[in-house]
């Protein structure tokens, strides 16, 4: 009997150690959160700004000096006349040449006419009839270029500071201005015409009709008074104009 009883303590002493191994095998550690793996984005370097490179403009051509605008004169002067002297049969030869050489010296002239003498310009009004002459007469006859785009604008605002001793644009001009804009206009022109050359009428044309534009915007806030006397100074510079032309027409005869 005791045999069987100790076997029977042993047991029970053991089942409690075996209940407890198997909860011990039941209960799982926490599985360690994985280290992130993720990775802050890489800045990015920034972008390369590259600059157009900055347009250089050709420089401008030099106007003459009044040092020496009569030496080119000169030099304008002999040249007209031993091409007047030339054996025709070399003249056609050579006429691009002759021709190129002919508008690069009175383009550089017409722009220095303010520093000429009357004398020297009358020589050099005369010596550039005198080519012209002969040009026509030998089937080459001097084709005036009218100015366009930047270089006409360029023309015409010369020219208005010029007559009007102003370079502020007429077509914002207030209209209690326009009187007295028409009135330099008019008395520049008076004043100069008689020296005139074709361009330069043909500028004081476009200075004239920057006025009329302006003056059609906003004329009607002038006085009565105003007004009036605006279109007798267009008038008299319209009589001034044709006076021009029929002295053109009687030096022709």
């Amino acid at each position: 009997m005791k045999r069987i009883l100790l076997p029977m303590a042993v047991v029970a002493l053991l089942l409690p150690l075996a209940a407890s191994s198997a909860f011990a095998q039941q209960t799982t550690s926490p599985k360690p959160t994985p280290a992130s793996t993720s990775k802050a984005p890489a800045a990015k370097a920034p972008a390369a700004t590259t600059k157009a490179p900055a347009s250089t403009k050709a420089p401008a051509t030099s106007k003459l000096s009044a040092m020496n605008v009569d030496q080119e004169l000169r030099t304008f002067s002999n040249w007209v006349d031993d091409k007047l002297e030339l054996n025709m049969a070399t003249v056609r030869l050579d006429w691009g040449t002759i021709e190129n050489d002919y508008s690069r010296m009175t383009k550089r002239l017409d722009g220095a006419l303010d520093s000429l003498t009357d004398q020297s310009r009358r020589e050099y009004l005369g010596q550039k009839a005198r080519y012209k002459v002969w040009a026509a007469e030998n089937g080459h006859p001097v084709v005036e270029i009218p100015l366009a785009g930047e270089e006409r604008n360029s023309a015409v605002n010369d020219m208005q500071r010029k007559l009007l001793n102003t370079t502020a644009p007429i077509n914002r001009a207030m209209a209690s201005t326009l009187p007295d804009l028409y009135s330099r206009l008019i008395e520049s022109t008076r004043m100069s015409h008689k020296r005139w050359l074709k361009t330069d009428w043909e500028g004081a044309n476009l200075v004239l009709e920057r006025l009329n534009a302006r003056f059609e915007q906003v004329g009607t806030q002038l006085q009565l008074e105003d007004r009036v006397r605006i279109r007798t100074l267009q008038a008299e510079f319209r009589t001034m104009e044709k006076a021009r032309d029929l002295r053109g027409i009687l030096n022709g005869l």
